[in-house]
């Protein structure tokens, strides 16, 4: 057995997780080898340094303490970007594309093209996978997923309706 090996193998070999053949191995580049042995050591230090650890256990109004002071805390106030503002950027960027086409910087015909290009690389891809997945029948667990997927959009949109309308506000942040 090589270091590479040993090395890869020692955390198994520490839980006891190796066969009697490996394990055997095992023992025998430890017994060997100076630097995998170190490698060991450290290891074995390592876990009784963990062992030895305390678990801090909380006040018991640490909850409540944290809840108090959220509540203290200004209300985030949300900031509405304005319509002209909105309009402006449009018009700039129409005016920046319009710009670059004139120039000839920017053809549209050719991204227009690249898009149908890329649009027809992908349906062959998804038909290729559809032949594998057919292949390996896994119709059904497509179905299973789907129907998982469902449901978890239907959590989201039931559970979104109570936070989404506190969404803009804990995005842009509290005003002071």
């Amino acid at each position: 057995m090589n270091c590479s090996a040993c090395s890869t193998r020692l955390a198994a070999h520490r839980d006891g997780e190796l066969s009697h053949s490996d394990a055997l191995l095992m023992a025998g580049h430890l017994a060997g080898c100076a630097s995998c042995s170190a490698l060991e050591a450290r290891l074995q230090r390592v876990d009784a340094a963990l062992a030895s650890l305390s678990f801090i256990e909380p006040a018991p109004d640490f909850t409540a303490s944290v809840m108090a002071r959220i509540a203290e805390m200004p209300k985030p106030v949300a900031q509405r970007i304005s319509l002209w503002w909105m309009g402006g950027y449009t018009a700039a960027a129409w005016a920046a594309f319009a710009g670059l086409s004139a120039l000839h910087v920017v053809s549209p015909q050719s991204a227009v093209a690249e898009m149908g290009v890329f649009a027809g690389k992908t349906g062959l891809a998804m038909e290729t996978l559809y032949k594998v997945g057919a292949h390996f029948h896994l119709g059904d667990f497509a179905v299973a997923a789907v129907i998982v997927e469902i449901a978890l959009l239907a959590v989201g949109a039931t559970v979104g309706r109570k936070y989404l309308p506190r969404l803009g506000s804990a995005l842009l942040g509290a005003q002071s």
